[in-house]
């Protein structure tokens, strides 16, 4: 198999201070979500959160099953808006259907089994109208930085469930969008794959400086990932804790695992994700 190449390193740390002072990316500002509103079977999903993030921010999302990050997520895509209260900001402007702003990673890779590795890398960028030559040249350099250069012309089925996940990878970074939404994408896969992607997504953010909103239930992932980790509660999901991540980048998610500061913040997370659930029992 071939291995990734050509990715950047991850941006000095002065950059990422400066884009800290640019306006946000994303702007959650006292968001409700019901669903069945004004029902006598309405649920409460999400209560009172306030969330703003920087360009350039990987910023992850835990707390129980059923707190509201899926959520959030689909919020921000614009599929929920008519039953959510407060304001939401994505560069600015309100979220809409299709915004070509956002790429969103599934926990399912969604390959298309008729279609070879390449033409999947190349699905989002087709439906979005670029040209044949254009489309096919990015989603083949997506594949090579993904490992996946000599698999462009196999179809689903010949390739791992990793290798699946590499290409849906591909597929996401290809639609070049400032914002990445990510629902859990590697929790189904084992831990050696899943440590596998997680570099391999650190370099992919290093190179391309995307905005990214991360859900996960992983704690290790979250802190190995994240600029800083949002901590909710159990249902209604609200805003428990923003802890920053202060792990120099670049990082190695399997030396991360020796690194003391990293065992101090999964501790300090854990704390803080009892507290929640406690807060609601």
């Amino acid at each position: 198999m071939s291995r990734p190449v050509g990715l950047a390193q991850t941006a000095p740390a002065h950059e990422h201070i400066a884009a800290v002072n640019l306006p946000p990316t994303i702007a959650i500002r006292d968001l409700t979500m019901r669903f069945g509103a004004g029902t006598a079977d309405a649920v409460l999903a999400v209560d009172n959160v306030s969330l703003s993030l920087a360009p350039g921010e990987f910023v992850s999302l835990v707390g129980p099953s059923g707190c509201g990050k899926t959520t959030i997520l689909n919020l921000l895509t614009g599929l929920l808006k008519e039953e959510a209260d407060g304001d939401v900001r994505v560069l600015g402007r309100p979220p809409r259907e299709g915004n070509p702003d956002i790429a969103y990673m599934l926990a399912r890779d969604s390959l298309l089994p008729w279609r070879t590795a390449l033409d999947n890398a190349a699905f989002g960028m087709e439906v979005r109208g670029l040209p044949r030559r254009e489309r096919e040249s990015r989603a083949r350099d997506l594949l090579q930085q993904v490992g996946l250069g000599d698999f462009a012309d196999k179809f689903p089925k010949a390739l791992s469930h990793g290798m699946r996940q590499r290409c849906a990878l591909a597929r996401t970074f290809a639609l070049d969008s400032p914002v990445l939404l990510m629902d859990e994408p590697f929790g189904a896969l084992d831990a050696q794959t899943k440590l596998t992607l997680e570099d391999l997504l650190m370099q992919l953010w290093s190179a391309h400086r995307k905005t990214v909103v991360f859900v996960t239930h992983d704690l290790a992932e979250a802190i190995a990932l994240s600029d800083r980790v949002i901590v909710m509660s159990a249902r209604p999901g609200r805003i428990v804790a923003d802890v920053a991540i202060d792990l120099p980048r670049p990082r190695d998610v399997r030396k991360l695992q020796t690194d003391h500061r990293f065992h101090d913040l999964y501790a300090k997370l854990w704390r803080l994700l009892e507290q929640g659930a406690a807060a609601h029992e």
